[in-house]
């Protein structure tokens, strides 16, 4: 679509009015637009996912309606575009965010998920391309193309547990090739190469939900209903430390957790497992490592109908 642009002049003494003209045609010469500080959040259990304004009092800008059944336990922005990557169960999809009434067109959609199985992880790869993590017997470590539409990796494993459901949330990539597979039923994480040899295998304890490779190497685990997560160094398979809820705020199920810019962690406190009048706590929280893990943000979204947070992506736009 075309778009014209008419020269304005302005002066001096009509700056207000300057103003106005200025946002009615779009042009930036009244100053950039501040960028905003953002949350895409998502739930197990929750039909929704939604972007959070933190820069505007905490506010949800959008929301997508899910199919019906799923679960979203991964969600992201996709780099360039604004477009919003998600798993929902039965398959994964990139969507084009409808900036004025919600909603969204989808762009992709990969659905080549076998009754049984649950696609729970949906991730970003640094080349552009995908990965899909999809529970079943056996496991399979989809990796798709930038484009979302071709298949060009698919590594089977088999994890020795039967019930598709008790396998795993998230799992990542790691640097050097290999998967990192938190298993949520048997306190483990696993690491295993493309060829399906068994690198690693530590013992952690609690229900292992998301893992997060750090710079240094170490990873994050969110570890569920042990109400915590660790951070481990996985070439000794130790602890580095254990990150606890701060004073006045009670960890329910720990679901994602992720190293924040300065030291910040941010974690999903997810409230599924908890009975209806105990889910009075924040749903997502932020601590501040550096300073003996005080609280410095936490967000609630009951009143704006969230019901659950497991997982989020923060971003800037």
């Amino acid at each position: 679509m075309k778009r014209f642009i008419h020269k304005i002049s302005v002066h001096s003494k009509g700056m207000a009015l300057g103003a106005a003209l200025c946002a009615v045609a779009g042009l930036s010469a009244c100053g950039p637009k501040p960028v905003q500080d953002k949350i895409l959040i998502a739930g197990s259990y929750w039909d929704t996912i939604a972007v959070v304004n933190r820069s505007a009092g905490n506010t949800i800008e959008w929301k997508y309606g899910l199919p019906k059944g799923a679960e979203c336990n991964s969600v992201e922005i996709v780099p360039g575009t604004g477009d919003v990557l998600l798993s929902y169960k039965n398959g994964a999809r990139v969507v084009k965010r409808d900036s004025v009434n919600g909603g969204g067109t989808i762009v992709w959609d990969y659905t080549d998920v076998a009754p049984g199985e649950e696609l729970q992880t949906a991730t970003r790869l640094p080349d552009g391309g995908y990965l899909l993590g999809i529970c079943g017997t056996p496991a399979r470590f989809v990796e798709l193309d930038s484009t979302g539409l071709n298949v060009r990796r698919e590594v089977r494993y088999d994890l020795g547990i039967g019930d598709a459901h008790s396998q795993f949330r998230r799992m990542v990539k790691a640097r050097n090739g290999n998967y990192l597979v938190p298993i949520i039923t048997n306190g483990k994480l696993l690491e295993i190469k493309d060829d399906t040899t068994l690198v690693a295998e530590l013992n952690l304890g609690g229900n292992p939900f998301s893992v997060q490779e750090l710079p240094n190497g170490n990873l994050l685990v969110g570890l569920g209903d042990a109400h915590c997560a660790l951070e481990v160094d996985r070439s000794i398979g130790g602890l580095v430390r254990r990150i606890d809820a701060p004073a006045g705020v009670i960890f329910n199920f720990v679901g994602q957790a992720q190293l924040m810019p300065g030291g910040k962690v941010m974690v999903a406190n997810w409230q599924g497992h908890a009975p209806a009048d105990k889910r009075d706590t924040p749903q997502l929280i932020e601590v501040d490592l550096g300073k003996g893990t005080p609280l410095v943000w936490s967000y609630d979204g009951r009143k704006d109908g969230v019901r659950l947070v497991s997982a989020f992506f923060p971003f800037k736009e």
